[in-house]
């Protein structure tokens, strides 16, 4: 088969019945349900008064961006420089990085990637960092906006006493081409709790020494105008406080076996659902009990935690999945009289989507039972 620039599933676009032809393993997008979760993310912060901050390493696509964007995010927050870059030249302002730029070749990219960017923002937890950023700030010919970077309990990035943060916030706003823009206070470990309760009263926790910090800023006379952080598995608990403006939401867009069962609100348990998965074929069915797929370790990821990704779709009730090699996954049935046949496919939930979409350059992007597009992984080169 010869690939075209969008590979291999390329002729199928807009041909009825296509999504159930692609050729496999694939990365499948639901359009609709995806728009759906964007629309419910969009509503929720519209009614509870803070701002969509899209995570752009979830996706790394600028088709993605543009429709978060469109829906009353703010500019994308990025893992990456190269995120940022791709990001910044598809047109996007108020661009975020949340992670430092230390070494010499990568702070010559960002003088040039915030000299052509309208608003960037980057994070710092150290004063020889914030200097570095000047110097590139300077370089660039216009102003850089930065954010304190603050430790919340995830022993990452971050500074965890509090004078040392209002120190820093201070050095930035003193520094000749920053502009000091806020905090950054993130911290992940506790978004998948199951337990709606149970992660609220993490949450709360894990903002304590934000309320904390901005409080002292505030009386510093070093009002923040960004408090960014939070995520999918806390964004219906992060507002009871109303110190973040922002929230880092990015698994929603997708949904993963990382939050499977994880009750998302009150009430309203999955206001989110599935839009991503791995499109696999039996290709093996030879021995009793179980069949073997066309989709590994190299094409569906599973190194957070969880053993095998979640079945959506085209095998009996109760078959698990697992992976059996690199390029080989295993059904495995929980009756013994089931079976699969050579050809059959099944489509299965990812662990962890942003670990599995890194594995490949497209989006299958599907309406129905149609293939209506194929989208390129803008930003595939991490570094």
């Amino acid at each position: 088969m010869t690939m075209g620039d969008r590979g291999p599933n390329e002729e199928m676009i807009g041909r009825p019945g296509s999504r159930h032809e692609l050729g496999t393993p694939s990365l499948v997008v639901d359009l609709d349900v995806m728009d759906a979760n964007i629309a419910s993310l969009a509503e929720h912060a519209a009614a509870h008064g803070y701002e969509v901050r899209p995570v752009a390493k979830i996706h790394k696509s600028i088709e993605i961006t543009r429709r978060q964007v469109e829906a009353g995010g703010r500019g994308p927050c990025c893992a990456t420089l190269a995120e940022a870059e791709v990001m910044v030249d598809a047109g996007f302002s108020d661009v975020m990085l949340f992670t430092s730029v230390v070494t010499a070749p990568k702070l010559d990219r960002l003088a040039e990637l915030n000299a052509r960017a309208d608003g960037f923002v980057i994070c710092a937890d150290h004063a020889a960092n914030v200097v570095q950023l000047g110097e590139a700030a300077r370089r660039s010919g216009r102003p850089m906006k930065v954010l304190v970077d603050l430790e919340t309990g995830s022993h990452r990035t971050g500074i965890a006493d509090d004078d040392e943060a209002v120190a820093l916030a201070r050095l930035i706003a003193d520094t000749e081409g920053l502009e000091y823009a806020g905090v950054q206070g993130y911290t992940g470990h506790h978004m998948n709790i199951t337990g709606f309760e149970a992660r609220r009263l993490r949450g709360l926790e894990v903002l304590e020494p934000v309320v904390r910090v901005v409080e002292r800023l505030r009386a510093e006379g070093l009002e923040p105008e960004i408090v960014s952080g939070g995520g999918t598995g806390s964004h219906d608990i992060d507002h009871e406080l109303g110190v973040l403006t922002e929230i880092q939401a990015g698994t929603y867009l997708f949904m993963d076996g990382h939050y499977d069962g994880v009750e998302q609100r009150r009430g309203e348990p999955r206001p989110f659902e599935p839009a991503l998965f791995v499109r696999t074929t039996v290709i093996s069915n030879a021995q009793p009990g179980f069949v073997i797929t066309d989709g590994g370790l190299k094409e569906v990821d599973n190194v957070f935690g969880i053993d095998h990704p979640v079945i959506l779709r085209g095998a009996p009730p109760g078959a698990v999945y697992s992976i059996a090699g690199d390029d080989m996954g295993k059904i495995t049935f929980a009756d013994p009289g089931d079976r699969l046949q050579i050809g059959d496919a099944v489509e299965i939930q990812p662990p962890h989507c942003f670990q599995t979409m890194i594995l490949y350059r497209y989006f299958h992007v599907v309406s129905g039972d149609e293939l209506v597009d194929i989208w390129p992984v803008d930003a595939f080169d991490s570094w």
